[in-house]
């Protein structure tokens, strides 16, 4: 009677344990309050998409590695980009392999023509950046202790039965870009479990059911746990991106097409004969064999210290792959300090601006020696949309076409008495200048840029980068 009743017991035991295990979740979801669309709703997705790029994720917990951040935002990247939502552009890894590639390209090494061209790069709307604040790929169930049946059964003799779970959690921010401002943020989370049945519970499982049931899940659940996270991610980004943002459609200008890039002015070709048989002299810029200073901000992250900024307010963006200084608001006058410039000998200055959208006055222009100089290539917009102003000094440089939503370089050369300017590689203006009174302006240049409309919370600014000055 009593092996009849203990055999019943471990037969019921074996009942509870399958029922047990069968209620087991392998993870759960973090629900983010917003009307945003679903996961599900996002894979089908085939409207406009937003331009997002996911920084490496930082390990703030103990049992985290840097490694473990940068391959979670490399999941996290190929998530984004096949729910079809957003344009995902590369960062970490993949972005310092571009650049050494384009660097290569403009060694020398690879042949003219074959080189790919820099400045083409798309500048990302929005940026995820993560922190991982919990993992525990081991966290264990139950406070730890597990279960034990205390019954000495024949065949079965006591069990323990122990829960692993594994845990990982994240806080999740979206930062605009442009501005630096952070539009929203969540924590999300994934969990997995595995249950191991100890003790004399082996006895009559035997390894083949629980290799079945429980063993393949052997050093899984963390495995799992990341991939509900990401889940939960991809979920919360999908709502919690501005609708906003999603602006680039097979519609948009510029979707799908790489941005274009001002040409280098040294590769100019040279004027052609005319008709008449008259050839006129070369248009074509090349820049100093010395070059005295070159800045592209790229090492600047908020506020711009390489030059002197004497008025307005700046600051440093990425747009299209690089640096740039942007106007906030109102207009910015800047200094670039250049050791050994001498305005009386032959020398060259270039940059390149973008102005995205019509802004009353604002303007793009190089002053020589002083900040209030009349010796002042300007360059800008006038009082309506429709009115360009370039000039240096008093003397109008004719211009076609506007200024407005492309990116532009400029190049200002003085040689001799002669001064020539080329727009986007194209000479648009030879005239004179009397070197003595050059030679007595300080070595100094300026830069005034936008204007007192500026304000680019409400996307009116102007960017400046790439200076150049170079002597020959």
């Amino acid at each position: 009677m009593k092996v009849l009743w203990e055999r019943g017991v471990g037969f019921f035991l074996l009942f509870f344990l399958v029922l047990l295990g069968g209620c087991v979740s392998s993870g759960v979801q973090t629900t983010v309050e917003s009307t945003g669309p679903t996961v599900q709703e996002v894979v089908t997705y085939q409207g406009p998409k937003a331009r997002i790029a996911v920084a490496s994720f930082k390990c703030k917990a103990a049992k985290c590695s840097g490694a473990i951040g940068d391959g979670l935002a490399d999941m996290l990247s190929t998530a984004l980009f096949r729910t079809g939502r957003f344009i995902v552009l590369e960062r970490g890894e993949g972005l310092r392999a571009i650049q050494e590639e384009l660097n290569l390209g403009q060694s020398g090494y690879v042949r003219p023509g074959a080189a790919p061209q820099v400045g083409l790069m798309e500048g990302a709307d929005i940026l995820v950046i993560g922190a991982i604040t919990a993992f525990e790929p081991e966290a264990s169930g139950w406070g730890g202790g597990g279960v034990v049946v205390p019954f000495n059964v024949p065949l079965i003799g006591g069990a323990k039965i122990a829960k692993k779970e594994a845990y990982i959690a994240a806080d999740i921010r979206l930062v605009d870009v442009r501005t630096g401002r952070i539009i929203n943020a969540t924590t999300v989370e994934g969990r997995a479990s595995s249950w191991k049945v100890g003790g004399g519970m082996g006895t009559i499982l035997g390894t083949v059911a629980l290799g079945g049931a429980l063993g393949a899940y052997k050093n899984t659940p963390m495995e799992k746990a990341i991939r509900v996270m990401l889940y939960n991610a991809v979920d919360a980004i999908a709502k919690m991106v501005p609708e906003s943002y999603y602006r680039w459609g097979q519609g948009t200008q510029g979707y799908n097409t790489p941005p274009v890039a001002p040409q280098p002015a040294a590769t100019s070709p040279p004027t052609p004969a005319s008709p008449t048989g008259l050839v006129r002299p070369s248009a074509a810029f090349q820049p100093g064999s010395q070059v005295l200073r070159e800045e592209d901000f790229a090492s600047c992250t908020e506020v711009p210290t390489s030059v002197r900024i004497l008025r307005g307010s700046a600051e440093c963006v990425s747009f299209q792959g690089k640096n740039w200084l942007a106007t906030v608001k109102g207009q910015v006058l800047f200094q670039l300090p250049v050791s050994g410039l001498n305005l009386g000998r032959d020398f060259a200055v270039e940059y390149t601006f973008y102005m995205p959208t019509y802004v009353p006055w604002a303007e793009a222009s190089l002053l020589l020696g002083r900040a209030d100089s009349p010796f002042k290539l300007a360059l800008g917009k006038g009082a309506v949309a429709k009115d360009t102003y370039f000039k240096w000094i008093d003397r109008p440089i004719p211009l076609e076409g506007d200024i407005v939503g492309r990116v532009h370089r400029v190049a200002f050369q003085k040689k001799g008495n002669l001064v020539r300017v080329y727009f986007d590689g194209r000479r648009v203006f030879s005239g004179t200048v009397d070197p003595l009174a050059m030679g007595r302006l300080r070595p100094n240049l300026y830069f005034l840029v936008g204007s007192g409309h500026a304000d680019i919370e409400t996307g009116k600014y102007v960017l400046i980068t790439d200076l150049r000055v170079s002597a020959y």
